[in-house]
């Protein structure tokens, strides 16, 4: 097994522990996790810090969301299509919503990697939107809209993600985001605007 390979092992086994216990996990918890030496772990990583940063660029790669989104089933019609594929997005950033929530109340400063944030996370998040996109963009046939399939992606991204942060504190972890998903898919392929018999490109 390559260095990047055992550090990939360790982060996966790692992952579920530290969503659970944010900076508070320990060593022997690692471990035991990954089913090393404790003296294994930092021949990967310099330090548990090192180890941590790479947990939250890990929980944000896309890899495993985008081929769920491209295994949507094509046989269901286009808004039902984007709803799926909404919440599965919509879960994903969730999830790393929380994982960051129980990092920074444990303590962990998620400023310590260059530039103030983690080893690698300007470029997976970048990494994320790309290929988040043309995931999105793949569930829609061309002809069936106005506009390009990958900006009708960026901005379903941007209705979901408005759920999220509009969430009050009072919302519970998982709650059912299904109607305002639903809802802001049939605004993104209606429109807002009632329907009337004029067009409204046209100048009065």
């Amino acid at each position: 097994m390559s260095p990047e390979q055992r550090r990939e092992a360790i982060v996966t086994a790692v992952l579920p522990l530290v969503r659970e216990h944010g900076a508070h996990v320990t060593t022997k918890q690692i471990a035991h996790a990954a089913g090393i030496a404790e003296g294994t772990v930092f021949r990967a990583f310099t330090d548990k810090t090192e180890l941590l940063q790479a947990c939250v660029t890990a929980a944000l790669r896309p890899d495993e969301l985008c081929a769920t989104v491209r295994a949507v089933p094509r046989d269901i019609d286009v808004a039902a299509r984007l709803t799926e594929a909404a919440q599965l997005f919509l879960d994903h950033f969730t999830s790393f919503g929380e994982l960051v929530h129980t990092l920074a109340a444990s303590g962990f400063d998620l400023r310590g990697g260059p530039e103030g944030k983690p080893a690698g996370l300007p470029e997976v998040r970048e990494q994320f939107i790309r290929d988040l996109t043309t995931a999105l963009a793949s569930l829609v046939d061309p002809q069936e809209l106005r506009i390009p399939p990958e900006d009708l992606a960026a901005y379903l991204q941007a209705l979901v993600l408005g759920i999220r942060f509009t969430a009050t504190a009072s919302d519970t972890s998982g709650a059912d985001h299904a109607t305002a998903i639903r809802a802001r898919v049939d605004v993104l392929l209606r429109g807002a605007l009632a329907e009337t018999t004029d067009d409204p490109r046209e100048p009065r």
